[in-house]
């Protein structure tokens, strides 16, 4: 049986391109890399396009990104270097890009929490508190709450009564466990945000006590928008 081709995603191609001038401008390990700025204008590519390829790269070892310093060099491919990802049998392809994963969760997100301040049972919605009081705890002790974070967008999805919807959103969730999201998060994520974090979801778990599906919409897309923001805008630009 011969197997598909996957197409390659906007960063794997921005990755490669990155990769190959490291090797044509000769830079050595510890070299430093152009200026953000300056390198997205030369590979004629959106600045979040490029730190999608960055975080890609530094998931495969080749580079270092230094908050606040620059990036670098980390190590030098061989000739005819192959991303681990180039080879869907090994496993280790790292999945779509976080700007397009969190797209989808723009596109989605805002309708479900509007149908959940319908649809959700007191007991939901009960839970959705329980998950935002457990982050608040854990976020209060500076550890992470990975599990709270998925409890609460998952179990909101499941109380709008859309099953498909919800299945897409816990796709969407499961994502977020590789090691592209991992380094993102710990790049740009301070404690000031879980806190604004925190009070955002609190507004969305209000809006559905009260049953108005137009402030449970509103809240998640405040919500997003900061996110969006914190990840993709220039609060993290180098």
């Amino acid at each position: 049986m011969v197997r598909a081709i996957r197409p390659q995603r906007l960063y794997e191609q921005v990755a490669q391109r990155i990769e190959g001038l490291i090797r044509e401008n000769d830079l050595r390990p510890g070299d430093r890399l152009p200026p953000e700025r300056a390198l997205a204008e030369q590979l004629g590519v959106s600045r979040p396009s490029l730190r999608e390829a960055m975080i890609a790269l530094e998931t495969a070892g080749l580079v270092e990104v230094r908050t606040g310093d620059g990036t670098y060099v980390r190590s030098v491919a061989s000739e005819g270097f192959r991303f681990p990802w180039a080879e869907p049998a090994t496993g280790d392809d790292p999945g779509p890009g976080v700007r397009e994963q969190f797209e989808a969760r723009k596109l989605v997100e805002p309708q479900l929490a509007a149908m959940a301040a319908e649809g959700a049972t007191d007991e939901e919605i009960a839970a959705l508190e329980a998950a935002v009081d457990r982050a608040d705890h854990l976020f209060a002790a500076g550890e992470p709450a990975d599990d709270d974070d998925y409890a609460f967008h998952v179990g909101l999805a499941e109380a709008s009564r859309n099953s498909v919807l919800a299945a897409f959103v816990r796709q969407l969730w499961d994502l977020r466990r590789t090691e592209m999201w991992r380094i993102l998060r710990g790049r740009v994520v301070k404690p000031q945000h879980r806190q604004q974090v925190i009070a955002d979801r609190r507004a969305v778990v209000a809006a559905l006590r009260a049953r108005d599906g137009k402030a449970a919409r509103r809240a998640i897309e405040r919500f997003l928008a900061r996110a969006e923001r914190r990840y993709f805008g220039d609060e993290g630009e180098r």
